[in-house]
């Protein structure tokens, strides 16, 4: 392409410390920081009404913190705290589901863990409620929940992945495209489709709703430690050990950008969501590197 999809807007140095702040997508500035122990932070999550704020940390801890006005971030103290045992709070994330009175709540955690498992706890109260076993003991550090709330996708060491159904709590399908530990898992926003990344320098599609594979994309030269679809479906975002940051247009099967702005590995990506009260229309991509920095890329700058 002869002009920039996504152009970098904004970048943030030495975002990266042992606790977690939110900052102002058009300036990049910092408007406040949650604290909670002196522990590393493995993984942040938001809920889809933007109010609330997940954390998962090395002290095993699962914290739920208020997010909703900004004056108090820095005094904030978490609503919830759940003690998930060793190595069972790696990455964590909101559960949202109508429910439909079954015997699992609608509002739930899940966490993966060390043993091939996800975890999921009562947000009200903080109890244990169910395991979702993949009957193999491996490290679980990807995770993610389809948006309607449904199905919980899991992988990590090993090149499989794995994906439950929340209610019924079975396991729905399994795929085995990659050929080394999968480092990232990430639903379309209809839930229907499945992004993965690997060590084996691969970004796969799969269709969720049959089970099966729906494409291959490579171009990356070293792991591929996470990828995330553009809420619209049109395209992936992912990033490596290779430090790029690269965009893939889903129906071309091809990437259309390349951003170097990393001088280190890029360990996550992601696309600015629409809350329930705030719809995105052109949502911005931010990713975050092993340079300690953040770096921010708005749609259709050049």
């Amino acid at each position: 392409m002869s002009s920039a999809l996504y152009a970098a807007g904004a970048a943030i140095d030495q975002a990266h410390e042992d606790d977690i702040w939110s900052s102002d997508a058009q300036n990049g500035e910092c408007v406040g920081k949650l604290k909670d122990g002196n522990y590393a932070i493995t993984s942040v999550d938001v809920n889809r009404q933007g109010t609330r704020a997940l954390t998962s940390s090395m002290d095993n801890t699962l914290r739920v913190w208020d997010i909703s006005t900004r004056k108090s971030l820095n005094d904030a103290k978490p609503l919830l705290s759940i003690n998930a045992g060793p190595i069972n709070a790696w990455k964590s994330r909101f559960v949202s589901r109508k429910g439909d009175g079954d015997d699992v709540p609608a509002d739930l955690i899940a966490s993966s863990t060390d043993s091939g498992m996800v975890k999921l706890w009562s947000l009200e109260d903080g109890s244990a409620v169910r395991e979702l076993n993949t009957s193999r003991p491996n490290f679980m550090y990807a995770l993610a929940v389809s948006p309607d709330g449904t199905k919980i996708a899991c992988a990590g060491a090993g090149s499989h992945v794995y994906v439950f159904d929340t209610e019924a709590g079975m396991l729905l399908c399994t795929f085995s495209g990659h050929s080394d530990n999968v480092r990232s898992v990430s639903f379309s926003a209809d839930s229907s489709l499945l992004v993965t990344a690997s060590d084996d320098k691969q970004i796969q599609l799969h269709d969720v709703r049959h089970g099966s594979p729906v494409t291959t994309l490579l171009g990356h030269h070293g792991w591929v430690l996470t990828a995330e679809m553009h809420p619209s479906g049109a395209y992936i975002a992912s990033g490596s050990v290779d430090t790029k940051v690269k965009i893939w247009d889903v129906a071309q099967r091809a990437c259309v950008e390349t951003h170097s702005q990393h001088s280190q590995a890029v360990w996550g990506v992601a696309w600015q969501r629409s809350s329930d009260d705030v719809p995105i229309t052109r949502p911005m991509l931010a990713s975050v590197g092993e340079d300690c920095s953040v770096h921010l890329y708005d749609p259709l700058l050049a």
